[in-house]
């Protein structure tokens, strides 16, 4: 048999600790030994401050410690996205954003930093007390034994993501005792990526959620892959211009979304399936009205904007290259700019946070830099100082989003941390994160004087004290939810061009939020639901009153019957049911249905959970159909 070439070649994976060391105790301090192990065996580097690897090999589940690594896992997944970014960046100089951000994935994700950690043997010596990790290492590591060659994308058991936590932990643990220098921390762990995911072998082994996005970008189609929970399993749905694909489900959300693209993609194989999507995209599309701010990089343009930003560019080509969109010119577009100042202004938030707050706890860390790198933010940033003015691009209609978000900030007011009544273009963010990548390049990728020259431009940054005055409306109700030991679930429906999402809190209706926009139809259903909660009697029976037979469990017993007597009652019109979905064999199958009702505001449509029987698929799209109708007053 001949031996698999080096890039395929399966894990050997050390059972004990490199050296001969004793395993450490799950729950005592770690002894001084087995850290200069680690240093000297595995890391090749030794600490000038130990406890910040004691500190990253720490599970929270430790009892004895008064420290564990979720600080350090939180700057540790910035700090690596970010030297996998610097370093594909310059490796690929040609590559496009698309293909860098796969590489980058591919390179990043929890499977590959479990692998990681399994090959290097660093999970050996974390200390925890919970029993059901070790199983779960256990079941990954003889999965990733029995493999024949080196599955990219995950293989037969799904990665724990504590074996990524532990290599996140380390890299931010050397991170912070290098004072912050990720040119170091690159020569110091790049070994322990090795070998880093080529673009061959990503050619070689496609991940089908990439496949999927590229097969339809290439057609000009685009694709939503939207999630739900369903009991106890995760539900992904694929949708292309609108128009239902497939669905796969599973326990695990990224193991869903690939299942569901893997049947869309099977679907998509069907060429009469993919001339019937032609043909209900019809010959609508308006063509783009050429728009140019500015032609060419004349001084007064480039004076214009070094003064905004105050720095002088050594290199103004890179300054052209970030105010350009690809609709002018896709071929030197801000595209690659734009992927590495994501993760620039990823990992410089990260580490002014982690050091500013030393007391914060990783969720707060991790919205405190969500708030202050976010699509709303950055858009901000660009707006307030004027930059869209220097776009060049092909594309009338960015003009008119730009024109009616910035009189929607006028009208705001600065103060919004989540967004406002219109969704933030995502041009306006692409070029703050154009622009920051732009300086990094110019100053010779020196992320400290890259903060220093951009943090102004970010002011006034969001701090936590904002945060807790005006909390994200989504997570602040799931926490008082969770607070009040009540369950909350998140209903998305859609009403002719809008987006819907309804909020039940132990099965009855609270509130429901709408937008042409899912993200802000979603945050205004929170909100509306938080008003109607700030009544402290709304969690002690305050809530809609709904009949006894829709109480209880989220799916009605015999709902297509008291659908159908109801729509007789209101005079509505009567249901008509379709099957969306049929998987599965002869013998296994299992169906998707949809049921539709005509109304004066337009046809209702809701889609059911999976069943194995068309009639109880039915069932379940006629019990989601009763709710909407119940909560959208039609039923009253």
């Amino acid at each position: 048999m001949h031996s698999l070439p080096p890039k395929v070649q399966p894990l050997v994976l050390p059972l004990q600790p490199p050296g001969g060391h004793p395993p450490p105790s799950r729950t005592t301090a770690m002894d001084p030994g087995l850290l200069t192990a680690v240093e000297r065996d595995i890391l090749q580097y030794k600490f000038r401050d130990p406890s910040l690897l004691e500190q990253a090999l720490t599970h929270p589940s430790c009892p004895e410690s008064t420290f564990n690594y979720q600080r350090l896992e939180f700057l540790g997944d910035s700090a690596i996205g970010f030297s996998i970014t610097n370093h594909l960046y310059q490796a690929y100089p040609e590559l496009d954003p698309g293909q860098l951000s796969l590489l980058r994935a591919a390179n990043v994700s929890t499977e590959k930093l479990a692998r990681t950690a399994l090959r290097s043997g660093l999970h050996l010596y974390m200390r925890h007390s919970a029993a059901s990790l070790d199983d779960k290492v256990r079941n990954f590591t003889k999965a990733v034994q029995g493999e024949e060659e080196i599955a990219i994308h995950g293989g037969s058991v799904k990665a724990p993501k504590v074996l990524a936590d532990i290599m996140e932990s380390v890299a931010a643990a050397i991170y912070v005792d290098v004072d912050f220098n990720l040119k170091k921390l690159w020569l110091i762990f790049r070994h322990l990526l090795e070998p880093i995911v080529t673009l061959n072998e990503l050619r070689n082994q496609p991940q089908p959620v990439s496949l999927l996005y590229e097969l339809c970008q290439k057609k000009g189609k685009t694709v939503n892959i939207h999630h739900c929970r369903k009991g106890e399993k995760d539900v992904a749905t694929v949708s292309v211009d609108g128009k239902f694909i497939a669905s796969g489900s599973s326990e695990h959300k990224e193991i869903a979304k690939v299942e569901a693209a893997n049947l869309a993609l099977f679907k998509l194989a069907d060429h009469n399936f993919v001339q019937e999507l032609e043909e209900k995209k019809g010959s609508s599309e308006e063509r783009a009205k050429k728009k140019i701010c500015y032609g060419n990089m004349n001084l007064p343009w480039v004076f214009s904007v070094e003064e905004i930003l105050h720095y002088k560019f050594r290199d103004r080509k890179l300054l052209e290259a970030a105010f350009t969109h690809s609709s002018y010119d896709k071929n030197s577009s801000y595209e690659r700019l734009e992927f590495l100042g994501d993760a620039v202004l990823g990992i410089a938030l990260s580490s002014y946070v982690y050091s500013a707050y030393p007391k914060a706890d990783q969720g707060q860390l991790s919205l405190l830099r969500a708030a202050n790198i976010s699509n709303e933010k950055l858009a901000r940033v660009t707006l307030n100082h004027r930059l869209y003015q220097f776009t060049r691009h092909n594309l009338a209609t960015l003009d008119d989003m730009v024109q009616e978000f910035a009189d929607a900030v006028e009208e705001d007011g600065d103060a919004i941390v989540y967004g406002g009544s219109v969704k933030a273009p995502k041009v306006l963010a692409d070029i703050a994160e154009s622009v920051a990548a732009a300086i990094y390049i110019d100053i010779g990728f020196d992320l400290k004087l890259l903060w220093v020259l951009f943090r102004g431009l970010l002011e006034p940054i969001v701090t936590l004290k904002e945060l807790q005055y005006q909390p994200q409306p989504v997570t602040w109700l799931y926490e008082l939810c969770q607070k009040n030991g009540k369950t909350i679930v998140f209903l998305p429906w859609n009403k002719q061009r809008r987006y819907i999402w309804s909020v039940y809190i132990d099965g009855k209706f609270v509130a429901s939020g709408s937008s042409e926009k899912k993200d802000i139809a979603k945050l205004n259903a929170a909100k509306a639901a938080l008003m109607k909660l700030s009544d402290s009697e709304s969690f002690n029976g305050g809530l809609a009153e709904i009949p006894d037979w829709m109480k209880g469990p989220f799916e009605i017993e015999g709902a297509k019957q008291k659908l159908h007597e109801l729509c007789i009652k209101r005079k509505l019109s009567k249901p008509t049911y379709s099957t969306e979905k049929e998987t599965g064999l002869a013998h296994e199958k299992k169906f998707i249905c949809s049921v539709k009702i005509p109304t004066s505001e337009g046809v209702f449509c809701m889609m059911g959970e999976e069943k194995t029987r068309i009639r109880a698929a039915e069932n379940s799209a006629a019990s989601l159909m009763i709710r909407a109708l119940h909560e959208s007053n039609l039923l009253l």
